[in-house]
């Protein structure tokens, strides 16, 4: 069945209702405890206006929904999760947990919290939530609610040598059982985008870091399949998005990001200059040559080459369906240099990708910014 993650639409609201009452309704709790449960929470159109709640829908129904709230700088809280019972033992949980995660890490949250009931507490804690404390149910003979929290700060490596490699014979099967609703979603980004180009790009499905060492295999998919796994909220969690980014240094030590140009996939987003790996980055021996596309995807954003600047360490970022690789460019050049350079490039291209750089002294100045939090994290690492 075809299944995809999206944010809730305010006609959803009853339907997001059930959900939560039949999903509570599943432990058995006292009828009356359930009825003023049923009585008191409700999801509103307002509700879904105000705050993030991504709905997983099969075939157009929904099954499944969670709700983020930021509560600080610093905190989210996931106020509610619910799947239908029917649709107990998918996965969908997790999938709506790690999606109630990105969403709290684009807010540039490093916690999310939650209070869960006792039932649902071993679920949370398998993937990663610890108890702080705890309070009484107001529910007859129910354990304990369990204040839980996680850090969700995207791990970082250090990297000193990288084995990648393309699996020939590999298939996906997320875009094998997917095809019809893949085609339809390219269709309609290609009408909102005309400029997207349905090439060949490459998926890691299979890595592992052991003494600063990353091994991967990868397979090849169309990027119309990779839009669609993006846009439908990462549905297949055992793929991952590689790619590699040039973080650029000034002789200041703050970093040159890129705001990408309104032709992209990702319009209007923040981070260093990078993108897919594909076809032009495998080697006549099947090797995967991150370094080369780094260095491409580079020169094409911003004019600038590898040979320009010192090259520095190697990084690897872990953050959930992405996985970085960040190479380290200082250039003896002022920040302000590096701008008038990149402006001058992207105003002699016809089309350019990026919209414009953006100086980054601090991590307080991603804070205007749509940055992925990848990105987020990197610039924690090096600026702080």
């Amino acid at each position: 069945m075809h299944c995809q993650m999206r944010p809730a639409e305010k006609s959803q609201a009853i339907a997001l209702t059930n959900i939560m009452h039949a999903a509570k309704g599943h432990w058995g709790y006292d009828p009356q405890d359930m009825q003023e449960f049923c009585d008191h929470w409700k999801i509103t159109p307002e509700m879904i206006d105000k705050d993030p709640i991504l709905v997983i829908s099969e075939e157009d129904h929904p099954i499944g929904f969670a709700r983020v709230l930021k509560e600080s700088t610093e905190v989210a809280l996931l106020d509610c999760l619910f799947v239908l019972p029917e649709a107990h033992g998918k996965g969908h949980g997790a999938w709506l947990l790690e999606g109630a995660e990105e969403i709290a890490k684009r807010m540039q949250c490093t916690q999310l919290r939650l209070e869960s009931d006792a039932n649902a507490a071993p679920f949370y804690a398998h993937h990663g939530y610890h108890s702080t404390s705890n309070r009484p149910s107001a529910f007859q003979g129910a354990g304990p609610i369990e204040h839980m929290q996680k850090d969700l700060t995207p791990q970082i490596h250090e990297v000193s040598e990288i084995d990648l490699k393309l699996d020939m014979a590999a298939t996906w099967n997320f875009a094998t059982h997917n095809s019809e609703a893949i085609k339809a979603n390219w269709q309609t980004l290609i009408s909102d985008n005309p400029d997207l180009w349905d090439g060949k790009v490459l998926s890691l499905y299979q890595y592992s870091f052991d003494n600063a060492q990353f091994t991967g295999e990868l397979v090849e998919i169309n990027y119309s399949e990779f839009l669609a796994w993006r846009d439908w909220g990462f549905p297949d969690r055992s793929a991952k998005n590689l790619f590699g980014c040039a973080v650029l240094r000034s002789r200041e030590g703050h970093l040159i990001f890129g705001k990408m140009a309104g032709n992209t996939a990702t319009a209007g987003q923040v981070y260093p200059p990078g993108g897919n790996l594909d076809l032009n980055d495998i080697t006549p021996s099947g090797e995967v040559d991150i370094f080369g596309s780094i260095a491409r995807e580079l020169e094409e954003e911003t004019g600038l080459t590898l040979d320009q600047g010192d090259l520095g360490e190697v990084l690897a970022i872990e953050d959930g369906p992405r996985l970085a690789i960040a190479r380290i460019l200082t250039l003896q050049l002022s920040s302000d240099e590096i701008l008038s350079k990149i402006s001058h490039f992207n105003a002699n291209q016809e089309k350019p990708e990026l919209e414009e750089a953006v100086i980054i002294t601090s991590p307080q100045d991603l804070k205007a910014y749509s940055v992925p939090p990848y990105a987020i994290a990197l610039t924690a690492h090096l600026l702080n």
